[in-house]
């Protein structure tokens, strides 16, 4: 029997990773499955979040799940089918990968007997929508294209005539994706992973193959334009102050094009905290577990001896 393959596709700070954990603490799996996940960067943060779960999982950071690491990634599926033998495995790719290069590597003959993709899931984030699509077309049109259900994260913060707007644009995109637009809190795990079975779904269609051909054209590639660089601080910071921060950081471009920062951090209050930096917005969530602070930052022409300086 083959196994399932779920892929959350989603650009820098969509929620993939919350989503995935909620499906997983709410018993959405009933099988035996694993993660494989990667980060565009130099540590992985959303490994250490996911641990919480006791899921599987195989950590690959030499870069995202694209042309330069193919190879890395279909040998991580290969090591996780035959080592862990799970029913079913969820594929959470840097949000800097394009969907067409993961799609791409299962199709390859030493994957395509052994698995089939089941879901399809892109991670909107409506208030970057507009933003991202101007600024890095070529890696978010791709993930919205390819997808098979399209999940508009944060809708709450956004009002319904932005979100009408945003569901227009992914509609000129792809016609076919089912949208699904509810908070977090309201979502039904059923209803996000209905089986798509997408090997049923035709993907030999010409369309389908015209998109994969065109990654042997495509010359942006994540290493192209992104970089990233981690930190380890040895300070204590209160909620209060490493909000004040990522405030300071959004208001000055002394530290570069910083698009997304995550982290974890040793708080004064005495716990430690998860957080999420994307575009100006700011999120931090206690964790339970400890582990040492360390903050991954990915951008444009980031100023990297300023960042280790203003955190230590």
């Amino acid at each position: 029997m083959k196994v399932k393959i779920d892929i959350f596709s989603g650009f820098l700070g969509a929620g993939k990773t919350l989503l995935i954990k909620k499906l997983i603490s709410t018993g959405a799996y009933k099988e035996n499955i694993a993660i494989i996940e990667n980060e565009f960067g130099e540590v992985s943060i959303d490994s250490l979040i996911l641990r919480d779960t006791n899921i599987k999982i195989r950590e690959i950071n030499s870069g995202c799940i694209c042309c330069e690491v193919t190879g890395d990634f279909k040998e991580a599926c290969i090591e996780v089918i035959e080592k862990y033998k799970p029913d079913r495995i969820i594929i959470e790719p840097s949000g800097v990968a394009k969907l067409t290069d993961i799609i791409k590597v299962f199709k390859e003959v030493d994957l395509r007997d052994k698995v089939v993709i089941e879901n399809l899931i892109t991670v909107i984030n409506p208030e970057k929508y507009d933003s991202y699509i101007t600024n890095f077309k070529d890696f978010y049109i791709d993930q919205i294209k390819n997808a098979k259900k399209i999940v508009i994260s944060r809708v709450e913060k956004v009002d319904n005539l932005k979100i009408d707007k945003i569901i227009k644009s992914i509609r000129s995109i792809n016609s076919k994706s089912e949208i699904i637009k509810k908070p977090y809190n309201e979502l039904n795990s059923n209803e996000i992973l209905s089986s798509l079975n997408y090997e049923k779904l035709k993907i030999e269609n010409s369309s389908f193959k015209a998109s994969l051909k065109g990654i042997a054209r495509e010359k942006s590639t994540a290493k192209d334009i992104f970089e990233s660089y981690a930190i380890y601080p040895k300070n204590i910071f209160s909620k209060a102050e490493l909000n004040a921060k990522f405030n300071f950081i959004a208001s000055s471009k002394a530290y570069g094009d910083i698009i997304r920062a995550k982290g974890v951090i040793n708080l004064r209050e005495g716990t430690y905290g998860q957080f999420d930096y994307a575009g100006e917005e700011f999120e931090l969530r206690e964790m339970k577990n400890k582990i040492e602070s360390v903050i991954s930052f990915i951008g444009v022409n980031l100023n990297k001896e300023e960042l280790k300086k203003f955190f230590s």
